[in-house]
């Protein structure tokens, strides 16, 4: 097993490092143990003081067509989601568990329910008692286009739902109507651990304190997303406007004379969504975010191609006037040059649109105009270019790609500072947008202490805040067969070999050979190489696979996705299929709504017939038996790039059969994977390397407190801390000016704030200091009759005690000096991700 750890990946034994943290503090370089050193292996971090508490969930649900039915089985695992994280398992010494659960509504002081303190029981991780849940969808409108109008659930700005089926949830609410926007669901039961208001203030919205209701409420808001949304989906740059657009537009226009796209100016923001924003996201709370989607990313950065990436959200491509297609009013897009093709990377690659605007002096425009893809305009003719398909391989298609970039969104999960829309694109100096650059500019709100709430606040230079990277998650619950996450899945026999094998971290552990079966070996470069053929983006049917038929209720034999299909152009292959049932049961929908895959007979679905149908007796009656989903590529680039921080699900279910609370039933692999993740953060912080004890048993560590308030020459007395020595508290000074710098007006400047050094008890093998009433740490193994580091083989505990310095900011330094070729306990290198 990889341990997921707080500290990072570990480094290789051999190197002498001058470590840094994600917040850029190093390492302090004097050594703390003295031993004849040979290797010396420094490494940092800032660290969490005692478990995380809070959790903020948000939910990116895709609301086209064809997602009502995932909708209605992710609303069945909502129990199972939101048990795993408020009733965690009771597990004894060895991390097994006792066959009975935690109790939210109990405190330490009687273990929360897993029988008396110190009895050897324990929870896995305290219940969250203070979590937040929003839901947004998949809707941005066509960013300047005209396919999806500005205007209902087709533009849904990433703001929070807060309706079910039957409107509005009152529970979603804000307490004061007249200042707050509200949006989401709070769980907050009235129990000692929320008496704490300094740690758990009261949430902006009505608090839920009964399992049951807030479980049912959490369902109606699934349920309410519905399927009436832009077909164009903007699935990553929905949750990324939401949680890190440090100035999100409030509208997208587009200049008649130029054709440029424009986000507006800078006091032009979305001051709805900045309320709900801050309302919903605390600066110290582990954040989740979860897809649910069945299609690919399929939204245009506007600002792209000089400010007219607009264009591929539009029915009218600007400049074709000639080729339109069968509807006889919208128009296609310039192919890309005959390179693109066979080679996407090749400098050669662009788009025959440039050949009627470019220096004709100029070999390279030469080189468009005489390439025969670019002959007669370069449009593609009148069925090849069907809008409902154009999001796929753009760049061999049409030789540009006016997508964001998938670095866009791993950096605004993981890095502290991120563009604003004035550092997106730098303008030349006729007003017209360069290439996307990204270049950091404000504080990543998803990092920040305090967020802007009300006009006129700053959007850029927003404070730091507790939260590391390593609390941030993002799971893709999308287009792939089960078989490429789980190994052995396939050739399992029985369900009790599938839950066997579902319930196997290790048998879902992605590494870089199961990467590749998924989007291909490096598929930012064009290398598709490994790719299993379901996940091939396709029109036309992907070799190897069950040829189309033309037979209604014949959906082939292939047990990922059936079989291939005539797209006639205008839809993709599937990565996956699964029937259609209620409560076990097959349940057929006749094809009465426009986003129904099985259209009549009479109107001509007999062509098409995909491996959704059933046989029908009357041909005005389509019959749809099966659900699909595509892949979901761009979506999981992210989560690949991610490492332990991405999580990977399918949307097609193994079974929808058999007990509802079975770990293969629908979407509950994927939650409870995503539950997996977030408890190795809810619990106790694994250190990434066994360290040497010293004669009076302490380690080489120091861990340094960052004060949010206080006298720098006064503040650690009060806590019965001591400041650091004054070269560390020198050096430490040094590198807290280097990682506020840049902050600009309003930051704050962490060198001016208090720092205390915390205490380090000494503990043998086995024991641990949690209990202590004063603010010490310690360095804790497990031993044979005991397991203080519970699931780590050594860890970090904070003291109860330690709860004192609340909203404090900590730093473990550490030094180890091992003798030649020796590391201690030194674990094997986790795979590449």
């Amino acid at each position: 097993m990889t341990w997921l750890n707080r500290l990072g990946k570990w480094l290789m034994v051999g190197s002498v490092i001058a470590g840094t943290t994600a917040s850029g503090v190093g390492c302090l370089t004097r050594p703390v143990s003295k031993q004849e050193p040979t290797t010396k292996v420094n490494f940092s971090s800032t660290v969490s003081q005692q478990a995380v508490d809070k959790v903020d969930l948000l939910l990116v649900i895709d609301n086209s067509g064809s997602m009502g039915d995932k909708q209605g089985i992710l609303a069945e695992a909502v129990p199972l989601l939101v048990n795993g994280l408020i009733r965690p398992k009771c597990v004894d010494k060895d991390g097994k568990p006792t066959g009975t659960t935690a109790d939210p509504l109990k405190s330490t002081d009687d273990n929360y329910g897993c029988g008396a303190p110190g009895g050897g029981v324990e929870p896995e991780f305290r219940p969250v008692v203070d979590m937040h849940i929003g839901i947004i969808d998949s809707s941005l409108g066509s960013f300047g286009g005209d396919i999806c109008p500005d205007q209902g659930r087709l533009n849904s700005r990433a703001h929070l739902l807060n309706s079910g089926p039957s409107g509005v949830l009152p529970q979603t609410e804000p307490l004061d109507k007249g200042k707050n926007a509200g949006g989401f669901l709070a769980w907050y039961p009235q129990n000692k651990d929320n008496s704490d208001k300094a740690r758990h203030p009261e949430p902006v919205v009505p608090g839920i304190g009964a399992e049951a209701d807030f479980a049912n409420a959490f369902g109606q808001l699934v349920k309410g997303v519905g399927e009436t949304g832009c077909g164009l989906e903007a699935q990553l740059e929905s949750f990324y406007r939401f949680l890190i657009q440090p100035d999100p537009w409030a509208k997208v226009t587009v200049d008649q004379g130029t054709l440029r796209a424009s986000l507006g100016s800078e006091t032009e923001v979305d001051a709805v969504l900045l309320k709900q924003r801050a309302d919903f996201l605390r600066p110290n709370s582990l954040v989740a975010i979860i897809m649910l989607t069945d299609e690919q990313d399929s939204s245009a950065d506007p600002l792209s191609v000089a400010g007219q990436g607009w264009a591929f959200m539009a029915s009218q491509f600007p400049g074709n006037q000639t080729v339109f297609r069968t509807d006889g009013r919208t128009t296609t897009a310039p192919r890309g040059t005959s390179v693109c093709s066979k080679n996407p990377g090749d400098p050669g690659c662009t788009s025959c649109g440039f050949a009627a605007t470019c220096n004709a002096s100029d070999p390279a425009c030469a080189a468009i105009k005489n390439d025969p893809n670019c002959a007669n305009g370069g449009y593609y003719g009148p069925t090849d270019d069907s809008l409902n398909v154009r999001f796929h391989r753009m760049k061999e298609r049409y030789g540009i790609d006016p997508q964001y970039p998938i670095k866009r969104y791993v950096d605004g999960l993981k890095n502290l500072r991120v563009p604003n829309r004035k550092t997106e694109h730098i303008l030349d100096k006729n007003g017209v947008p360069g290439l996307y650059e990204g270049t950091p500019a404000c504080t990543n709100p998803l990092f920040a202490g305090k967020l802007p709430s009300e006009p006129g606040d700053d959007l850029c230079n927003l404070p730091r805040g507790t939260r590391t990277p390593d609390l941030v998650f993002f799971a893709v619950v999308g287009g792939v067969p089960n078989r490429l996450i789980f190994d052995g899945l396939e050739s399992a026999a029985s369900d009790a070999d599938k839950i066997a094998i579902v319930s196997d971290p290790d048998k879902r552990a992605m590494n870089r050979a199961k990467w590749a079966k998924v989007l291909g070996e490096a598929p930012e470069v064009f290398n598709y190489s490994g790719i299993d053929t379901h996940m091939v983006e396709s029109v036309n049917p992907r070799p190897g696979l069950p040829a189309p038929s033309q037979t209604r209720g014949d959906n082939g034999t292939d047990p990922d996705h059936g079989r291939e299909f005539d797209t006639q152009k205008d839809d993709l292959q599937y990565a996956c299929t699964f029937e259609i049932l209620e409560n076990g049961a097959p349940k057929p929908r006749n094809c009465t709504t426009p986003d129904c895959d099985c259209p009549p007979a009479s109107k001509g679905g007999d062509k098409k017939n995909p491996p959704l149908c059933g046989p029908s007796n009357d041909p005005n009656v389509g019959i749809q038996t099966r659900a699909k989903a595509y892949p979901t590529t761009r979506e999981f680039m992210v989560v690949r790039d991610l490492g332990e921080q991405g999580i990977i699900s399918s949307l097609c279910p193994i079974t929808l059969k058999g007990a509802k609370d079975s770990p293969i039933y629908g979407y509950n692999p994927a939650v409870q994977a995503i539950i997996d993740r977030l408890k190795n953060a809810l619990t106790t912080q694994c250190l990434p390397q066994q360290l040497t004890r010293d004669e009076k048993n302490l380690v080489p560590c120091l861990v340094l407190a960052t004060l949010p308030q206080g006298d720098p020459a006064t503040a650690c007395d009060q806590y019965g801390l001591k400041p650091p020595a004054p070269e560390i508290l020198t050096k430490f000074r040094e590198q807290q000016r280097a990682e506020s710098a840049g902050g600009g007006p309003g930051a704050t400047d962490l060198s001016k704030l208090p720092v205390c050094q915390v205490t380090q008890k000494d503990v043998p093998k086995g024991a641990t200091c949690k209990d202590e009433v004063g603010a010490v740490w310690c360095y804790v193994e497990n031993d044979g009759n005991n397991a203080p580091a519970g699931r780590c083989p050594q860890a970090l505990i904070f003291s109860n005690g330690s709860s004192q310095l609340a909203g404090a900011r900590y730093s473990l330094q550490c030094i180890q000096q091992f003798g030649t070729g020796v590391a201690a306990g030194d674990p094997a290198a986790p795979a590449n991700p």
